[in-house]
């Protein structure tokens, strides 16, 4: 599994992540030392952008400014461009809504930056009683991703982990109330870092209305043309499985890449048990462990496959609560 992680350098509490990458504690961090351990500690600056132009003779040159900026790591490597109006905010500060989660049983497990530091993350997972569906236990974690590059803005996004394969569950209950909670990187971003205090007691509640649902899934079962709907639902080029060939036009040959895909996705269902429940972790176990990344986090939690994941719960739920389901249409 690709990695892409800054220096090779993050730390974890627990089991090793990433093929045995990472500074293993005995103890969860303080936000602190979390930064430290995770090679974070450095400064982002913006600076403006300019080009040379030719003056009057030509051994004369003047700077000419673009109005526009770059980000830099420690004055060094550049991250991003970015506008006049986007303001950076240090490691330091974007981690500052931790100490939120600290104060509700929440203990940091891991943290790191991928892309050269483009991007930087830290996870940590709730301490409470054990959240079980069906037979699954859950545990619940939250994620704060953000980005140096001017790519995104911060990200807090809380999730769950299946803990037998540790798959990574996401889910969007409705476009109103969406469980990701966002900042700008624009004026007055660190003050709005309060914000994420009211945005975790949302979440507690979208945590058991979700966790409601994953338990009708245990009870719904699935015979094979109803999981092919569900998938084709929740993954639309699987559709167009099958489909390959030679393009006479542009002398390109299309690959078939639904197939393969379709394949593995039917396995898992098959061997955990051929339930609404098993059918969703079978597209979560695909995008998290069987698919190869060159960035695993940014792709698993942000990415396309994230969205999979999210639409693969947004359909299970759709027929979860649908006790007249007989195809998986949604």
């Amino acid at each position: 599994m690709a990695h892409q992680l800054l220096d090779d350098t993050m730390f974890y509490v627990g089991s090793t992540p990433w093929h045995e990458l990472g500074i293993p504690l005995d103890n969860p961090p303080t936000i602190e030392e979390a930064i430290k351990l995770a090679n974070l500690d450095w400064e982002v600056t913006k600076v403006p952008t300019f080009y040379k132009s030719k003056g009057k003779t030509p051994w004369h040159y003047k700077d000419i400014l673009t109005g526009h900026f770059v980000t830099l790591k420690d004055n060094k490597t550049v991250l991003g461009n970015v506008s006049k109006r986007y303001e950076v905010l240090q490691n330091v500060d974007a981690f500052s809504p931790f100490s939120v989660l600290l104060d509700n049983n929440y203990k940091l497990e891991t943290a790191g930056a991928v892309r050269d530091g483009k991007m930087v993350w830290i996870l940590a997972k709730k301490d409470e009683k054990t959240v079980k569906v069906g037979d699954d236990v859950i545990e619940r974690y939250a994620l704060l991703m953000n980005s140096h590059d001017g790519s995104t803005p911060v990200f807090l996004q809380p999730t769950n982990i299946r803990v037998v394969c540790a798959n990574t569950l996401d889910f969007a209950l409705s476009k109103k109330t969406p469980l990701r909670f966002s900042i700008k990187h624009t004026a007055n971003v660190k003050s709005r870092l309060d914000e994420v205090s009211d945005a975790l007691k949302f979440a507690e509640g979208n945590w058991q209305q979700a966790h409601e649902i994953m338990n009708r899934m245990v009870d719904v079962k699935m015979d094979y043309r109803q999981t092919t709907k569900y998938f084709e639902s929740v993954i639309p080029f699987l559709v167009h499985r099958g489909q390959s060939g030679k393009n006479e036009l542009y002398d390109v040959t299309k690959r078939d890449i639904g197939t393969p895909v379709f394949h593995q996705l039917m396995n898992n269902w098959a061997k955990e048990g051929e339930t609404l429940w098993h059918a969703y972790n079978a597209v979560t176990e695909y995008y998290d462990h069987q698919k190869t990344y060159k960035d695993w986090v940014w792709s698993t939690q942000f990415g396309k496959p994230a969205q999979y994941k999210r639409n693969a719960f947004k359909n299970a739920a759709i027929i979860a609560n649908n006790p007249t389901f007989t195809g998986a249409s949604a």
